[in-house]
Order: C-alpha cells, then structure tokens, then sequence
C-alpha cells in the first residue's frame, strides 16, 4: 500500500514546509475553450460528481483533484488526464455521470492493485494518447 513520507521543501522566503506527494492527480478540463460549453454545441461537464466521488472515496489524500481550464487536445472535449504512478492517461467525452464513476472505480482498482492497470472496457474506447513519448493505447502507430 502506499505509504506518505514527509516531504519537506525550503520556500523561497526560507520557510521549510511539508509538500503533500501524491499517488495521483485527476485534471478535469471543465472551463476551456470548449469542455462544458454547451452554449457551443459540447456536453457538460459533470464536475459537481467528479467532486462528489473525489470526496466520497476519500481521495483527497492520495489521488488529487484539479477541475479548471484547458488540457489542450480540444478535438475531442470534455478531458480528463489522470496522472498515476507517473503514467499519463488521458480520457475523452467525459460527458456523463457513468464515465465518471467508471474513472473512480478504475482509479480505487489501480490503488487496491498497487500499481497502474489497464484502462477497463467502460472507459478503454475513450483512452488516448497526448504525448510523443506514449504509445496508442490500441497499439496503432501514430500517423
């Protein structure tokens, strides 16, 4: 199980200070130029669960949440990109309420597993890449 250990970083005004480190983070685009813009046609975003679940899981400590602005790969709207274990997995179309507790209980599988598992069939047709350094997910070559 992941343990914390303190963490501690001199500020620059000299204050030494115990930074929080993180089995993850959960970035949800929910203020971008177009996630959740549904006066411009796009689907919102469910970010009242997505605080909900984050809560309810107990998370706060081990997995953390940022709901804000544009993640970049705006083609696809309504992003999420979980950060764990120093993997990036990105998600697109997070438009509902199942996709999102489908994003939970994938995150609550790779803490029970103690390590980063593939993406479940619920949120695999929405897994995609964002980084040169990443391979598909479906294997493909990128174009």
């Amino acid at each position: 199980m992941y343990q914390r250990r303190r963490n501690i970083v001199t500020r620059a005004d000299g204050t030494p200070v115990n930074v929080a480190r993180f089995r993850g983070q959960l970035f949800v685009c929910a203020t971008g130029c177009c996630c959740g813009r549904i006066d411009d046609g796009f689907a919102p975003v469910p970010t009242e669960l997505f605080h909900t679940e984050w809560e309810r899981r107990r998370l706060r400590n081990v997995v953390h949440l940022t709901i804000g602005g544009c993640l970049g790969p705006c083609a696809l709207a309504n992003v999420a990109l979980l950060v764990f274990d120093g993997q990036s997995l990105w998600f697109h179309s997070v438009n509902d309420d199942a996709v999102v507790v489908a994003l939970y209980d994938y995150i609550d599988a790779m803490l029970d597993a103690d390590r980063c598992l593939p993406a479940p069939p619920a949120l695999a047709a929405l897994q995609f890449t964002a980084s040169m350094w990443q391979p598909r997910p479906d294997g493909e070559p990128v174009d």
